[in-house]
Parts: C-alpha cells; sequence; structure tokens
C-alpha cells in the first residue's frame, strides 16, 4: 500500500474508532482517562475516549482534516501519539494542582500536529493568530485541560524547529 494511503487510512481508522467508543456511556472515567498518577492503560486509551459525541466528532475533524490537507507522514502521527499518551500529564502534574482530573481526548494529540505544521502553513501570522486564540479560549471553558493543549502545541513547534531546512548562502565562483 503507498505510505500516503495508509497514513490517510490510519486516521480514518482512528476517527471511526474515536466516534464510535463516543457512544459507549463511561461512568468511571478514571479507568479511561490519564491523570497524575494513572495507571500505563490510561495513558494509552485516553485519546480514543471522549466526554460526547461533539468532542469525539470534532476531534476527529480536526484530525481528518490536519491529516489529509498537510499530508502528515506516519512517522509524525506516531510521534504526536507518543508526546500525548506519554509526556504532558506526568510533567504538567509537577506544576499544576487540577492534574488529578483525569483527561480524555484526541486533542493533545492534535496540538502536537497543529504546533509541526506551524512553519509549514501559508500564511503564518494568521495562523498563528488563530492558535493563540485557540489555545487561550480553552482557559476560559470549564472541563477543558487547556494546560495539555498548551504544553503539546509546544512541543510540536520543537518539533517543526528541529526539523526545520537550514537556509544557507550558496557563493558561486
Amino acid at each position: 500500500m503507498d505510505t500516503r494511503k495508509m497514513e490517510k487510512v490510519t486516521t480514518l481508522i482512528i476517527a471511526i474508532i474515536t466516534v464510535c467508543l463516543s457512544f459507549f456511556s463511561i461512568w468511571d472515567w478514571e479507568v479511561v482517562g490519564v491523570y497524575t498518577g494513572c495507571d500505563l492503560y490510561g495513558h494509552i486509551l485516553y485519546p480514543f475516549f471522549h466526554a460526547n459525541l461533539l468532542h469525539a466528532t470534532l476531534n476527529a475533524w480536526c484530525l481528518l482534516s490536519i491529516v489529509f490537507i498537510y499530508d502528515i507522514k506516519i512517522w509524525r502521527l506516531l510521534l504526536s501519539y507518543i508526546i500525548a499518551a506519554t509526556i504532558p500529564i506526568d510533567i504538567l502534574g509537577n506544576f499544576i494542582d487540577n492534574m488529578t482530573l483525569p483527561t480524555v481526548g484526541l486533542s493533545a494529540m492534535i496540538f502536537v500536529l497543529f504546533g509541526s505544521i506551524s512553519f509549514e502553513v501559508l500564511q503564518k501570522w494568521y495562523y498563528q493568530a488563530w492558535m493563540l486564540f485557540y489555545l487561550t479560549i480553552g482557559f476560559f471553558f470549564p472541563n477543558t485541560n487547556a494546560w495539555i493543549h498548551l504544553y503539546c502545541y509546544i512541543a510540536g513547534l520543537v518539533i517543526a524547529l528541529m526539523n526545520k531546512p537550514i537556509k544557507s548562502k550558496h557563493y558561486d565562483k
């Protein structure tokens, strides 16, 4: 299978699983959510579970849009999942008190991807202004883990900076 198709099929499968899982009622978010001190399966499963159908649909739509529009490669998808699933809660939990509440959803992974495409978009200032708006507004909505969004966006920016081509001047003699 062509690798470009593989990324898109993988993303479609993730989106379908995410939306389908939102139809199940989860009574104990500590089982599938991630929080400071949670078990390993909480870290692995939390991106696939969502608070409700709207949450799942918006996250699936964002993931599909970014992968299809920016032709995200499989390594970037995996890296964004690894960053979102393993690192943020344990690091942020050392500094922020509310990390003991379970977090669910694909948005951490999506914000890593948003950060990682920052230098690929055509209208960079416009894009960054909207990202600032999205990140800021998250702090005003209850039950939104805006800190994980901010952390993952910055992690994506760092990835983008590390992979940005270096411009050099070539002098012909």
